[in-house]
């Protein structure tokens, strides 16, 4: 069940991923604590987990990077970076609580690119041009961690059902 709406979760800038990792981690220990699965063999074996937190380990590292990166990558200065970071997650949570999920992907790019361009601006001889651009870069950043969230959470999804599925 949890397999199902995770990726729904990842949306909402949530640990979705987190989320799918401990329920498979929980329903092979409690399995074999209390002897539910049938001849002691896991529900989802063991390569499976670790693809799962492989998987979410990866999502994490995008996550945390990838406002980053987009600033970076258009010349913003390591406030504007950092700034990005926290004014992606500010904005999410903004954002959610007016329109969930369209509005914490909206506002996750507007809160990084937002926060990245101010910040920017306040560095030795940056326009406004200048900045606006290290915020374009920010937001960019913020939608392809949530587009690589996304599809790394479909696919441990589909490995995780799939797997129990076999496994009956």
């Amino acid at each position: 069940m949890v397999a199902v709406f995770s990726p729904a979760v990842v949306l909402l800038s949530l640990p979705g991923l987190w989320l799918m990792t401990l329920a498979a981690l929980l329903a092979n220990l409690a399995g074999s604590w209390f002897g539910l699965w049938p001849q002691e063999v896991p529900i989802v074996s063991w390569w499976v987990f670790a693809f799962l937190l492989l998987c979410t380990i990866a999502s994490d590292i995008v996550d945390w990077t990838a406002g980053i990166v987009g600033a970076r990558r258009m010349g913003g200065t390591r406030g504007a970076m950092f700034a990005a970071f926290i004014g992606g997650i500010a904005g999410a949570i903004v954002g959610t609580g007016f329109l969930p999920i369209i509005g914490t992907l909206i506002g996750g790019a507007i809160g990084a690119g937002l926060a990245a361009t101010l910040v920017h601006r306040t560095a030795p001889e940056q326009t406004w041009k200048r900045s606006a651009k290290v915020g374009a870069g920010a937001s960019a950043g913020w939608f392809v961690a949530i587009i690589v969230k996304f599809v790394l959470a479909m696919i441990c999804a589909l490995t995780l059902i799939s797997s129990a599925w076999f496994s009956w």
